[in-house]
């Protein structure tokens, strides 16, 4: 992540976005004090509140269809069932 200037954004404002397009975290700057960010779309998009909600919600529901399935017990550890429907979430 770099940090540029109000100003330099503006002179540059092209090449800032394709940057960030290609994956370039920048932090926009006024009299040294950082102010906003430009980022990939898909940074923002990890970055929403309803996304994130909307993305647990439908973790906690498929908990609990699986549970409410009645698996034999010791079967289906809950750890497991929870990083699974985490890790769906965050592709690496």
């Amino acid at each position: 992540m770099r940090a540029l200037s109000a100003l330099e954004v503006r002179a540059r404002f092209g090449q800032v976005i394709d940057e960030a397009a290609a994956g370039e975290r920048i932090v926009v700057e006024r009299s040294g004090q950082p102010i906003a960010a430009i980022v990939p779309l898909a940074d923002l998009a990890a970055l929403d509140p309803e996304a994130e909600r909307d993305r647990r919600t439908a973790a906690l529901s498929a908990l609990v269809r699986m549970a409410s399935k009645g698996a034999p017990s010791g079967s289906v550890h809950a750890e497991s069932l929870i990083r699974t429907e985490r890790d769906r979430g965050h592709p690496s």
